[in-house]
C-alpha cells in the first residue's frame, strides 16, 4: 500500500456483526444527506463489520475531489447498507462516507475522533498527510464549518458560498439497503461487493477472514501499537492489558523513529520502514516467528483464539526474534536497517528483514553468535558494496517466503567464508562457481538503483540521491568499538576501552561505541 494515503479508520467505528440485536421498527432513510453527517443518530449508527480492512486506502487528492463534487452537486455513487437492530452496517462505500464525515468533523486522521480511536498515538506520517489533506480541502472547497457559519447569516455570505449552501442542501448520497438477511449472507455479500469493486490480495482477504485468529489479532495489534479498533476486546482484562503493552512495545521497536519520505537523508531509520499500513508485512512477521502455516490457499482459516493466551504468547515470539536484531537488550545484536533492510534506493525489504530475522535466531541456537561478531565487520562491508545481491535474490527466486530461503543461504556462505579468513574476491570466487548465486556476480556493473526514466529537467531521482547519501553516510557513520560494523541509533551502547577493573578511566578518551551484544560479551569476543 501507498504510503500516502489518508487514515480515516476513526470516521466509522466498528462492530462485530453478530452483536445480538433486536428488530428494527423504523424506516430505512435512502437519501444521505450532509446534515445526517453531521451529529446526527444516522452518522452516530453508522458502523463498518469488524473484519473490514483499515479504512486508509485513499490519497489526499482522492478525498479532495470526493468532497468537491459533493459541495459541487455531482452525483455520488450510492452506498450500499445493512442495518441490525439500530446499528447500520456499511457493506460498500465506507470511503465515500468517511471522506465526508472526515469533512464535516474536520478529522482527516488527527481530529478528536481519530485521537480517542488511536489512543493519542498518531504517527508522523498520519500527522503529517492529515495536514495536507486539510489544506487540499480547505483551498479546493473550504472548511465545512465556514458554511455552517453562513448558513446563519446567508445573506452577507459571498456568492460563491451560497452557490455550495444551496448544494449543500440539495445534494445526498444514495442509500441501498441489503435485505433482512442473516450476518452471514451480509458478510458474503460484504466480500463480493467489495473483491469486485477493489480486488483484496490473499493475505489481506485472509486477514479479514481470519480476525478471530491469533495471529491476525496480534498483527492488528502491531500494527497500531496496541491502539484503534481492539480486536482483542472479548479476552479477559488483564489479558487486553498484556497484549496492549507488548504490541506498544514492538511498533516502537519497528517502526520508531518515523521513515521521512525520500530521499533519505539520515541514518537513523526505522528498522522496519513505513509503519503506516504495514498490515501485510506484520503479518508475515508474525506468521514466520510463530511457524504459522500457509493458509492462503486453505479454505478454512486458522483458528479461533479464545481466551487471547495465543495472542499474547504469538507477540512475544515475535518480541523474542525482534530483540536479537534491535534495541538495548544485552542479546541485540543491533543489526543497522542500512545495511540489512533497505536497497541502495532507500526502499524497505519486508523479506530482507525476516531474513535477517531467521539468521540470527539460528545463530542464537546454535551458540554461534560471537563467531558471527568476529567477522561481523567483514561480513556487512560485503552487505554495503554488493547491496543489490538481495535484490536480485528476490527478483530472480520471487517475494515473500518464496527468497527467504535462499537469503538465508547466502548469508550462511558469507559467514562460512569469512569465518575460514577469505578476503571478498575469494569470496565472490565462491559464489561465482556456486550454481544456486552465479547470477549474483555475473550482474557485477549493472546499475540496482531503479531509475525513473529520462529526465528533461537533469534532476536526480529521489532513489539516486538516497544511495548518493547513503554511499557517503555510511563510511564515516558510528562504527562499534568490539565489531567495527555500524550502529545504529537504537541500538547504541557506550563501553570502556580499557575495564574500569583494570585502571580504565571514566574520560571520553577511554569511550566507545557498541553494539549491546559486543558489550556484554566482549570478554569473550577479544583476546585478552
Amino acid at each position: 500500500m501507498a504510503g500516502s494515503v489518508v487514515n480515516l479508520d476513526a470516521m466509522i467505528p466498528r462492530e462485530d456483526m453478530l452483536t445480538p440485536a433486536s428488530d428494527y421498527a423504523g424506516v430505512n432513510i435512502e437519501r444521505i444527506s450532509i446534515s445526517n453527517l453531521d451529529n446526527d443518530f444516522f452518522v452516530h449508527a453508522l458502523r463498518k463489520p469488524d473484519f473490514q480492512r483499515e479504512t486508509a486506502h485513499w490519497s489526499p487528492e482522492k478525498i479532495v475531489d470526493l468532497v468537491k463534487a459533493f459541495a459541487s452537486g455531482d452525483l455520488i455513487p450510492a452506498v450500499i447498507l445493512w442495518r441490525r437492530g439500530t446499528n447500520i452496517f456499511v457493506i460498500d462505500g465506507a470511503h465515500r462516507l468517511s471522506a465526508l464525515i472526515a469533512w464535516v468533523y474536520d478529522d482527516y486522521g488527527q481530529g478528536a475522533r481519530s485521537l480517542t480511536h488511536f489512543g493519542g498515538r498518531l504517527s508522523d506520517e498520519q500527522v503529517r498527510i492529515a495536514d495536507k489533506t486539510r489544506k487540499l480541502v480547505g483551498n479546493a472547497v473550504g472548511p465545512y464549518a465556514q458554511f455552517v457559519g453562513a448558513m446563519k447569516s446567508p445573506h452577507n455570505a459571498p456568492d460563491s458560498v451560497k452557490s455550495v449552501l444551496g448544494n449543500l442542501a440539495a445534494n445526498a448520497v444514495v442509500a441501498q439497503w441489503v435485505p433482512k438477511v442473516g450476518e452471514k449472507a451480509a458478510e458474503d455479500s460484504f466480500f463480493k461487493i467489495n473483491q469486485a469493486a477493489t480486488p483484496i490480495d490473499p493475505t489481506e482477504r485472509l486477514i479479514l477472514r481470519s480476525r478471530q485468529a491469533a495471529n491476525a489479532i496480534a498483527s492488528r495489534a502491531i500494527v497500531r501499537g496496541g491502539t484503534g479498533h481492539k480486536y482483542w476486546a472479548g479476552f479477559p482484562l488483564d489479558i487486553q492489558a498484556e497484549i496492549e503493552s507488548e504490541a506498544g512495545e514492538l511498533h516502537s521497536a519497528l517502526y520508531e523513529p518515523p521513515l521521512k519520505d525520500l530521499p533519505i537523508k539520515t541514518l537513523d531509520l526505522p528498522v522496519a520502514g513505513r509503519g503506516y499500513s504495514a498490515l501485510p508485512f506484520v503479518y508475515e512477521l508474525v506468521n514466520w516467528a510463530n511457524d504459522v502455516p500457509d493458509y492462503t490457499k486453505s479454505k478454512e482459516p486458522p483458528p479461533a483464539d479464545i481466551d487471547g493466551k495465543q495472542t499474547l504468547a504469538h507477540l512475544r515470539t515475535v518480541r523474542d526474534a525482534v530483540d536479537l536484531i534491535t534495541g538495548i537488550k544485552m542479546k541485540s545484536l543491533g543489526l543497522h536497517p542500512v545495511v540489512y533492510f533497505y536497497t541502495r534506493g532507500g526502499d524497505f525489504q519486508p523479506v530482507a528483514f525476516i531474513a535477517a530475522c531467521a539468521f540470527v535466531r539460528e545463530l542464537a541456537k546454535a551458540g554461534r553468535l560471537p563467531k558471527f561478531t568476529k567477522v561481523r565487520g567483514q561480513f556487512e562491508e560485503f552487505l554495503l558494496r554488493h547491496k543489490e545481491f538481495i535484490t536480485l535474490i528476490i527478483k530472480r527466486t520471487g517475494a515473500g517466503r518464496r527468497s527467504l530461503g535462499r537469503i538465508i543461504r547466502y548469508f550462511e556462505t558469507l559467514l562460512r567464508e569469512f569465518t575460514e579468513g577469505n578476503s571478498e574476491e575469494q569470496v565472490l570466487d565462491v559464489l561465482r562457481n556456486d550454481p544456486e548465486f552465479v547470477f549474483l556476480v555475473a550482474s557485477m556493473g549493472i546499475p540496482s538503483v531503479r531509475h525513473e526514466g529520462d529526465n528533461p529537467t537533469r534532476r536526480f531521482s529521489r532513489s539516486t540521491k538516497s544511495a548518493s547519501f547513503f554511499q557517503a553516510a555510511t563510511q564515516g557513520g558510528v562504527r562499534c568499538g568490539v565489531c567495527h560494523a555500524l550502529v545504529h541509533v537504537n541500538s547504541m551502547q557506550f563501553d570502556h576501552i580499557d575495564d574500569k577493573a583494570v585502571g580504565g578511566s571514566t574520560g571520553m578518551q577511554n569511550s566507545q561505541a557498541t553494539h549491546p551484544y559486543c558489550n556484554s560479551a566482549k570478554a569473550i569476543l577479544i583476546p585478552t
